[in-house]
């Protein structure tokens, strides 16, 4: 009778947005054959609390129950035949695990979950926590998530708001937008994924349109947002903060140099270094080589202000910056411009490595990589034992040859304790890939692109690396090839892949996966 009833109630109730009194999160990724936990935090202690869970959002009165109560819950009523009724803790808590069947038929499904109070006295609810939102999906296979972003973007960065969901976060993928490495252009949008309920809504504009910059988490918790191409794909000195607590972006202080396809890295004292790119993009690839600089830059997050730091040991097109335990950063590889009174002469992926000290702000050599690679900035991975991994990226064999390069199958990490490279390739050449550290400290490597510089062909391929083993698995495919994507880590352990450049077009799809 009571499901009859609200079912009738919900066909002619306008639904409004539940009131959160406590929080309700998930812990796990809702991956099919494990187990699904999720946790009250937050409530009132030792009282009677339900669970329930739908396959479909709600909402529904409360009023079915109580005429007096005029919120609504989030969920459907077709499984209240499975609620959970339990008792919070004396710390107001409360874990629901729910264990789910290895069932292909299942991959993909999405589930709504909520929990509510009982105080079965003149209100026969008390406080009302939050809805969330799974899909579930089988081991290590990508599912499609039913939301997508409003705007197919590649080349964009992503950063977390720490400032919602209890700390959970939301990640907030910034600008982006369509064209290769050497002809991007950049929106000045911004969407964020919802971390509890898996939806995309917009988020604050930058003040400017940027591709292919760089997004760096400083200690405060804002994102500095770095220079990249314009809508019109010119370079920018300009940068950006984002502040989580205001979810606004606010001007911050210029680079001396416009720049993109640079190397960045956050350094031990929480300031952030570049260095290398070029100052220039269009109107072709030897305006991009010609204006390729050598040059370093350190912001002061306490000034708000970029001052120059000594110049890397070549001019370097795609390097990249890595941090490393002692402190230390490390540049390695890059396209490295070979000049002659300001005149290109020659053009290799270069297997240069140096390091820069802190105490004195030099930079000395260090043991070259094994395979020259450019582009390896934006999935450079730090392993859990300290390693730093390196994936893929492009090859430049010559000047002549730039148009023509195409990625590499070679990996190798550098062990900073006894300072070598160690090759670890992988079976597939890729480029413009995304490399996510997994909580169990495996990486797991995912789309990208063959092809050549100036024609890439994106691809759907997933691998993923053993460090205990040095080993490489192949993972089922993507749901679709895509390249140029932006990555993300989700407090649950699910890997959520954002837009990219797909098989014939920029994509707005967004792929999820539980490892």
């Amino acid at each position: 009778m009571l499901h009859r009833t609200t079912l009738a109630l919900l066909a002619t109730t306008a639904g409004l947005v539940a009131q959160a009194d406590y929080d309700y999160d998930k812990l796990t990724s809702a991956r099919l054959g494990a187990t699904l936990d999720l946790h009250v935090s937050g409530a009132p202690a030792n009282q009677l609390i339900v669970f329930l869970a739908s396959s479909t959002g709600g909402p529904i009165p409360l009023s079915v129950i109580d005429p007096t109560d005029t919120r609504m819950l989030q969920v459907g009523v077709e499984l209240l035949g499975s609620m959970l009724i339990t008792v919070t803790s004396p710390t107001g808590e409360a874990p629901y695990s729910v264990p789910l069947p290895l069932s292909a038929s299942l991959h993909g499904v999405v589930f709504h979950w909520q929990s509510v109070m009982l105080e079965l006295g003149a209100h026969f609810f008390g406080e009302l926590g939050n809805d969330v939102v799974t899909q579930l999906g089988l081991p290590d296979t990508p599912a499609l998530a039913a939301a997508a972003l409003a705007s197919a973007r590649a080349f964009a960065a992503v950063g977390f708001d720490r400032d919602n969901n209890a700390g959970q976060g939301d990640v907030l993928v910034i600008g982006g937008g369509a064209g290769t490495l050497t002809s991007a252009t950049g929106l000045s949008s911004t969407e964020r994924w919802d971390f509890r309920h898996m939806t995309v809504s917009p988020g604050p504009s930058m003040g400017t349109a940027r591709a292919l910059h760089s997004a760096i988490t400083l200690n405060n918790g804002k994102v500095l947002v770095i220079g990249g191409a314009d809508q019109n794909g010119n370079p920018l000195a300009s940068c950006e903060l984002y502040d989580p607590a205001t979810n606004n972006f606010a001007p911050t202080g210029s680079m001396g140099t416009p720049r993109v396809l640079f190397g960045a890295c956050k350094l031990a004292n929480g300031n952030v270094m570049v260095a290398g790119g070029t100052s220039a993009l269009q109107p072709d690839v030897t305006t991009a080589v010609t204006s390729t600089l050598n040059t370093a830059e350190i912001y002061n997050v306490t000034t708000g202000t970029w001052s120059n730091a000594n110049n890397i040991g070549g001019y370097r097109l795609g390097p990249a910056l890595t941090l490393l335990p002692n402190n230390n950063v490390m540049v390695s590889g890059g396209v490295q411009i070979g000049f002659f009174l300001g005149v290109p002469l020659s053009a290799v992926s270069t297997t240069a490595v140096q390091f820069w000290n802190p105490s004195n702000g030099n930079w000395s050599s260090g043991p070259a990589m094994l395979q020259g690679r450019a582009g390896h900035q934006y999935n450079q991975v730090t392993l859990a034992n300290g390693r730093v991994l390196m994936t893929g990226g492009v090859y430049v064999p010559s000047l002549l040859g730039a148009t023509s390069a195409a990625p590499v199958s070679n990996a190798e990490y550098y062990n900073p304790t006894n300072n070598t490279w160690t090759a670890v390739n992988m079976t597939t050449a890729r480029a413009l890939h995304t490399a996510n550290l997994l909580p169990d400290g495996r990486v797991a490597v995912c789309g990208g692109a063959q092809g050549t510089l100036l024609a890439p062909i994106s691809i759907d391929n997933v691998d993923v690396f053993n460090p205990a083993t040095s080993s490489w698995t192949s993972m089922p495919a993507l749901t679709g090839a895509r390249a140029s994507h932006a990555s993300a880590l989700l407090p649950d352990g699910t890997l959520v892949l954002f837009g990219g450049q797909g098989a014939t077009t920029t994509t707005a799809t967004i792929d999820s996966i539980r490892f």
